[in-house]
């Protein structure tokens, strides 16, 4: 049975598989590294690393690469690479209540041990949960939110960081990943205290196995310090690749 080596970068570094694992064919290889990236995300997201930047790189004995497979292929499902018949279509139309549900325990599987602000929306764009370390370090209440419009939460934007914000939604709802960096915002500073200060968030769409959107996901990190020199940035998120 032939040996396959599946080298694996986090987007910053590459780390050799040096052991290997013996699998028939490519794609038995393949379909294991699929099976593994959803596990490996988690990991990256607890260690606020970027899990859409991350890729594996499947060598064979002699050190070539025969496939890289990005991490994307697998966390966006609209670029979803398994068989088919795999998956198992619900029956029939899903309740709002139903997808909620579904999307909840995705977002916790995913986002409840993050250091990092986090927070999903229903496709309408209403708060259905924010994840404990963002209820311990925003300046609003994370059950008083519970079922809000995201953009009632921030009504108070006034001027072009309103137009920003509402561009870095609109990129969200179109079913893209979206960002939006040096959003001037109120934070919380070293001693609890609420000031002015600056926003870089991202937004992940979530879908189901059949590609149905079940909501959205934004990760926020909040600084009482600019990025990019104060200049708001709102673009497509795109993941960095070698």
């Amino acid at each position: 049975m032939p040996i396959f080596f599946c080298h694996f970068s986090d987007g910053q570094r590459w780390l050799d598989d040096d052991l290997g694992l013996d699998f028939p064919d490519l794609e038995h290889a393949y379909l294991e590294v699929c099976t593994a990236i959803p596990r490996m995300a988690q990991d990256l997201l607890i260690k606020r690393l970027d899990p859409l930047a991350a890729s594996y790189r499947i060598a064979d004995a002699a050190g070539r690469v025969l496939m890289e497979v990005p991490f994307t292929d697998v966390l966006l499902p609209s670029q979803w690479r398994l068989a088919k018949a795999r998956r198992r279509p619900h029956e029939g139309p899903r309740s709002k209540r139903a997808r909620d549900d579904m999307a909840l325990k995705s977002f916790r599987r995913m986002f409840d041990t993050v250091n990092a602000g986090c927070v999903l929306m229903t496709p309408e764009m209403h708060v259905v949960e924010m994840n404990e370390f963002g209820a311990r370090h925003s300046h609003v209440d994370a059950e008083a939110i519970r079922g809000v419009s995201i953009f009632d939460i921030f009504a108070d934007l006034r001027g072009e960081p309103k137009v920003n914000f509402g561009r870095f939604m609109s990129l969200a709802q179109a079913g893209v990943m979206s960002e939006v960096v040096d959003l001037p915002y109120l934070v919380q500073d070293g001693d609890g205290q609420t000031t002015n200060g600056w926003w870089n968030a991202k937004t992940w769409p979530i879908f189901d196995d059949d590609d149905h959107l079940l909501g959205f996901v934004e990760w926020a990190e909040p600084h009482t310090a600019s990025t990019r020199g104060g200049i708001t940035r709102v673009s497509v998120s795109r993941s960095k690749r070698r």
